[in-house]
């Protein structure tokens, strides 16, 4: 066990054993999110890999992402806020080895007996778009009584507060990050358990420890306290699978069945629609695409309804939707829809009888100077779409519209930048458009998301919102098709058991008010609610 107190994170306490423990511990809490009673777990995704006696616990969000690896010797612990190596100026883009001698250079004086957590850690962290490297932007080590580390002389960079929660522990628990409100060292959260959350942070605690020391299972007293109440088999699978793989098992279950291994799309397989010679280039980077304009119609009708919808529940079944920041405009026969992912990411799509425009922009790119440029042969019926999607776009510092790549559909014609060069910024969250049917561009299928617009992220993320969707998070997805297929076909309100469902508790009123105001705007609204007044004009503004 080592201490360190440094200004900014307080006191440290970095212990081998410890972090093991903690590592455990954050994984059972994520897999049991949402089927058990506590609110919050310290990480809403984690990815394990290995054992208690050599392993990793690996965790991304937006451009962040943290790993701590261990072995019999020690710890390593790596992390990044989006900068690599070659933004730290620590590695030369010509030096890129995609291996472990991307990210010495943040763990000084490593040991030797520490290089299988080197590589074992190394491999989980995000690779460079541009070159490949390894990102990582400050790290640590632990081995006996002797510790290295980048991290405590810049200590709100480049991750560093994701590895100061590793010497920050509470009782043997990692603590949940928090907003910059809470005052104490490394930002993490000050009221560790509320009340009623402390039983299942108290079996939690239980069952971890007799995992410690060796294969275990809950009890039946433990699930009855743990889990919420009427919660079917298929609700469970998923945390019973995830569970499985640290050796913590449920009471005379039966032997899982292995999951169904998803087939892979051939990328150079054509679907059994023709397609056009242009979609050649764009089907070899991401697989079988098909663009329609009532498909994306209601998929973004739908993605607007979800990001609405799925943070009211009150038992967070559903916190992967496909959008983070929603924008409608218009309706169902004229209209567009922004969809943002919170970090300077988005897509637009507008539509006209005419069909549709789409455009998309990835944060740090350079803009197209002329939206025109992006769109080559835009047919004049698609201009009032281009200019519903021109009013959506975010605005750069000298006031150009922020876009780097386009397409454009117009009967069984389509053309943009997004086929003549899909390695362009932002194509990705394009083809999202024509590939409703699956998880772009990892080639996933499936079969029971179809006419949702994806959640586009890394591999394991993506994966995670798509086994959610078919467990915890399924009776939010039926809901949602649900309201959304009759919104198609006219004024809706949601039925008194889709509430009964989506809030089992009553809501904050506010956030209430607030949702029932954007679904509004497409004609969804609630059973018995008044009108909602429309928001007052500003002064002077036009009538």
């Amino acid at each position: 066990m080592i201490e360190r107190t440094t200004p900014d994170f307080g006191r440290l306490v970095f212990d081998r054993d410890a972090i093991v423990r903690a590592a455990l511990r954050a994984y059972v809490e994520t897999c049991l999110h949402g089927i058990a009673r506590f609110e919050s777990p310290a990480y809403n995704w984690v990815a394990w890999r290995g054992g208690v006696e050599r392993g990793a616990l690996s965790h991304i969000r937006d451009s962040y992402n943290m790993v701590v690896a261990w072995t019999e010797a020690g710890i390593v612990g790596l992390a990044s806020d989006g900068s690599g190596p070659i933004q730290h100026g620590t590695l030369a883009p010509d030096a890129v080895t995609g291996g472990p001698d991307d990210v010495r250079w943040a763990l000084p004086g490593l040991p030797e007996e520490l290089e299988p957590a080197l590589v074992l850690a190394t491999s989980t962290l995000d690779v460079g778009c541009d070159h490949g490297e390894r990102m990582v932007g400050s790290g640590f080590w632990l081995y006996g009584e002797r510790l290295g580390e980048t991290f405590f002389g810049e200590p709100w960079n480049s991750g560093s507060p994701w590895l100061a929660a590793w010497g920050l522990l509470h009782k043997g628990r990692l603590l949940q990050r928090s907003c910059e409100s809470h005052p104490r060292p490394g930002k993490v959260v000050v009221n560790h358990v509320r009340p009623e959350d402390a039983p299942a942070h108290e079996i939690m605690d239980a069952v971890v420890d007799r995992r410690l020391k060796g294969l275990t299972e809950f009890t039946p007293a433990e699930l009855e306290t743990l889990l919420h109440p009427g919660l079917g088999p298929e609700q469970l699978l998923g945390a019973q699978r995830s569970l499985q793989i640290v050796g913590i098992t449920w009471p005379g279950s039966p032997e899982l069945p292995p999951a169904t291994p998803q087939p892979r799309l051939n990328p150079f397989t054509l679907h059994p629609h023709v397609c056009p010679k242009h979609f050649e280039h764009l089907i070899e980077s991401f697989g079988p695409v098909q663009f329609s304009r009532e498909v994306i119609v209601r998929a973004a009708l739908r993605a607007y309804v979800e990001t609405i919808l799925a943070p009211l529940d009150p038992l967070a079944r559903h916190n992967l939707p496909a959008c983070a920041v929603p924008k409608w405009t218009g309706d169902l026969q004229r209209g567009a829809f922004f969809n943002g992912d919170g970090c300077g990411n988005y897509d637009v799509v507008a539509w006209t009888e005419a069909g549709v425009v789409g455009l998309a922009y990835k944060r740090g790119a350079a803009p197209i100077e002329q939206l025109g440029a992006a769109l080559p042969g835009l047919p004049d019926e698609l201009l009032p779409a281009l200019e519903m999607a021109a009013g959506l776009l975010e605005v750069g510092a000298h006031g150009e519209k922020l876009a780097s790549v386009g397409f454009w559909l117009h009967g069984d014609r389509t053309a943009g930048t997004l086929f003549d060069d899909p390695t362009l910024p932002g194509a990705r969250r394009l083809v999202a458009w024509g590939a409703l049917d699956r998880i772009v561009p990892w080639g996933t299928v499936d079969e029971t998301g179809k006419g949702r617009l994806p959640l586009l992220g890394d591999r394991d993320t993506a994966a995670l919102a798509i086994e959610l969707a078919r467990t915890t998070a399924a009776p939010i997805h039926a809901l949602i098709d649900a309201v959304t297929d009759r919104a198609l076909k006219g004024p809706t309100e949601l039925l008194p058991d889709e509430l009964a469902t989506l809030l089992p508790t009553p809501p904050d009123p506010e956030r209430l008010l607030a949702a029932q105001d954007m679904l509004k705007k497409v004609g969804i609204t609630w059973p018995g609610s008044p009108v909602i007044p429309d928001e007052p004009r500003p002064t002077g503004s036009a009538k």
